[in-house]
């Protein structure tokens, strides 16, 4: 085992990752990496043959000032299926992927395309091979074309205003439109600057990068996709003859909320995608549930709406219309259900309409 070359450069030095040994010395077998909670390589180690072994100890070949690494942490060297990790005599063990691995046990690392990652003590490593392919060089925003980085937002932005002014025209008089117009457009400025920053906020505290201009885009893309829901299933339940496709709209709107709440996030944690997954289909769920169980309570019926309210133009129903004593003859069943309901003195006191 060689000795190694420690590279104490700047980040974006580390995150170059270049595999190459120095001139004087043989062709580096791997690069270890050492990562920030943001996945961003901290410190770089070019290992130059194997075993390679980790610790505290002056003695190794990698030392780590982790004071939860032992003095020999744990040890690398080529196995009957490729790399293989073993862990020296430490109380915390490596998590290795899902697995933990305890003092004297071992592992495969994972082959294929990407680095195996793991974690000792609580600094967390990656292994990237010679053969193992780079990703792709990320494009700096800055260097896009001001139009690309513009346009879209602009045009997002004329969407939303152009939805909510539909919206208030058709929910106000037509005397009081220009200040209820004028209010919306006001409100929603003051409300997309005030929700982007708190997460540009976050983002930088976190991540290191504001990126407000991704929770802009984030914002107007949810806010389009929140007025499309807050439309489509009336529409559809209208046309078609679905109530049931009305009654459950808040569905969609929750699902436009955390997919929402997912991608802002991944700005704030970008290094655990599929944690921030979990989170926002718990958060779905949740309000899915909650809003379930608050309708009961408050209808005693799963659905939100007591009747389907959405009236459009008759042009736009697609199903048949249903012959008038085909309809009443529908409402017979109804009859017994509003005697039971006129009997029960229970309802009319929980109404204020007890006896007189």
């Amino acid at each position: 085992m060689g000795a190694l070359d420690i590279d104490l450069g700047s980040p974006d030095e580390g995150h170059s990752g270049s595999e190459r040994a120095p001139a004087h010395g043989p062709a580096a077998v791997a690069l270890l990496e050492v990562l920030d909670r943001d996945g961003q390589v901290r410190q770089s180690f070019s290992v130059q043959g194997w075993p390679l072994r980790i610790g505290r100890s002056m003695d190794n070949d990698v030392v780590l000032s982790d004071p939860h690494v032992a003095p020999q942490h744990l040890r690398i060297a080529p196995g009957e299926q490729g790399l293989e990790l073993r862990v020296g005599d430490s109380h915390n063990g490596v998590q290795v992927g899902r697995r933990h691995l305890r003092a004297d046990e071992s592992a495969a690392l994972p082959g294929g395309g990407e680095a195996p990652e793991f974690t000792a003590g609580r600094t967390r490593l990656r292994l990237r091979l010679p053969e193992q392919a780079l990703a792709p060089e990320l494009a700096l925003a800055v260097t896009a074309p001001l139009a690309r980085r513009v346009v879209p937002v602009v045009v997002a932005a004329a969407l939303v205003l152009v939805g909510l002014l539909l919206r208030t025209w058709l929910d106000t008089d037509p005397d009081t439109f220009g200040p209820a117009a004028g209010t919306m457009v006001v409100g929603a400025v003051v409300a997309a600057a005030v929700w982007c920053g708190a997460w540009a906020l976050l983002s930088k505290t976190f991540a290191h990068q504001a990126r407000f201009g991704w929770h802009l885009r984030v914002f107007l893309l949810a806010s389009i996709a929140s007025l499309v829901v807050s439309v489509l299933p009336g529409l559809v339940a209208f046309a078609m003859s679905w109530p049931w496709l009305s009654d459950f709209a808040f569905v969609g709107t929750i699902g436009v909320a955390a997919t929402a709440l997912y991608f802002h996030l991944l700005a704030v944690e970008p290094a655990h995608p599929r944690v921030l997954k979990w989170a926002a289909a718990t958060c779905a769920a949740v309000g899915v549930g909650l809003t379930l169980w608050f309708n009961v309570q408050r209808s005693d019926q799963f659905g939100d709406e007591l009747y389907m309210s959405h009236l459009f133009p008759p042009a736009l129903r697609i199903a048949k219309p249903v012959a008038t004593d085909t309809f009443i003859d529908g409402l017979a069943p109804m009859q017994a259900t509003l005697d039971k309901n006129a009997k029960d003195t229970r309802r009319g006191d929980e109404t204020g309409d007890g006896e007189e």
